[in-house]
């Protein structure tokens, strides 16, 4: 390689670095006004809890965006033991088994090392700024009297998450069948 290459890739290399940091700039500024669009917007339509009609409480379809598909996952005997409703962003689950809240492979396994594990993940591309907040996993446990009624799942992002979320799911209502034998419907 010559010296005219080595300077032509000397100045490419520069003008490279130059245009990520413009970029990297205006994204910044992109995400600034984003969250003041946001802070606006609360400000604005923020309603308390306590004001929002009833039915309205439990499902949070607006956050979920619009319905994609809906299956019913079944036992090993195929029996349907829960209705999973799949939207834009996020997914909902029913259990039509009494779950409680408390069983083992539920929160052990369910809960705390799937759900939470992808919070965790999601935690720490949050943090090193890959993802934006609106963009990170969550989840919220609708229980009634120790039961679970509902399982809303937020920012599911990926299609390999949503079919490991439903696979493990799967398994989870499974053992809790075999565990609490026949009581659970």
């Amino acid at each position: 390689m010559d010296q005219e290459d080595i300077r032509r890739l000397a100045e490419a290399k520069s003008y490279l670095q130059k245009r990520i940091e413009e970029l990297e700039s205006e994204i910044n500024l992109f995400k600034t006004l984003l969250n003041l669009v946001d802070v606006a917007l609360s400000r604005e339509s923020f309603t308390r809890a306590s004001e929002l009609p009833r039915e309205t409480l439990p499902t949070a379809r607006l956050e979920l965006g619009a319905q994609v598909s809906e299956t019913m996952l079944t036992s090993r005997e195929g029996r349907e033991v829960a209705k999973l409703t799949v939207y834009e962003k996020g997914l909902t689950v029913k259990p039509l088994i009494e779950l409680p809240g408390d069983t083992p492979p539920l929160r052990s396994f369910f809960i705390n090392k799937i759900l939470d594990g992808y919070k965790k993940k999601d935690e720490e591309l949050l943090r090193t700024g890959e993802i934006s907040n609106d963009e990170a996993f969550d989840y919220e446990i609708v229980e009634e009297g120790g039961l679970v009624k509902e399982i809303r799942i937020l920012n599911y992002r990926e299609k390999r998450r949503l079919d490991e979320i439903r696979s493990a799911l799967r398994w989870t209502l499974n053992r809790v069948i075999e565990r609490l034998g026949d009581s659970t419907g």
